[in-house]
């Protein structure tokens, strides 16, 4: 059985559902309770959030790409907006775009 690691806010993940680039901007353990891995939520380099994902969606449909150097802290939708706007998450969208560049060389055919 895999080994699954969590998620930390700052992170970048490849969301193939949306083939795009995204970053944890919250973590969390309210849904499922504290017993369980936490879940996490999700902002694409477009500026959409697409929500949270429990542990196991998480594992399931996002593909991890490393740490961006972000540190962030979620109050609200409405600051989150107001955050991409200003370009707050522009440099690790930057990084997270060079993880994902690098993950998709790295596995690449070879000719």
């Amino acid at each position: 059985m895999p080994e699954y690691k969590d998620l930390a806010v700052g992170e970048a993940v490849y969301y193939p559902f949306e083939k795009a680039v995204g970053l944890i901007y919250e973590t969390y353990t309210f849904v499922d309770g504290p017993d369980h891995r936490p879940g996490v939520s999700l902002l694409l380099s477009d500026g959409r959030n697409v929500g949270g994902f429990n542990a196991e969606e998480a594992d399931l449909y996002l593909v991890p790409l490393g740490d961006t150097g972000l540190r962030y802290e979620f109050a609200d939708v409405g600051q989150l907006s107001g955050d991409f706007r200003r370009g707050v998450f522009a440099e690790a969208f930057h990084n997270a775009h060079v993880l994902h560049l690098s993950r998709t060389l790295a596995i690449a055919p070879q000719r």
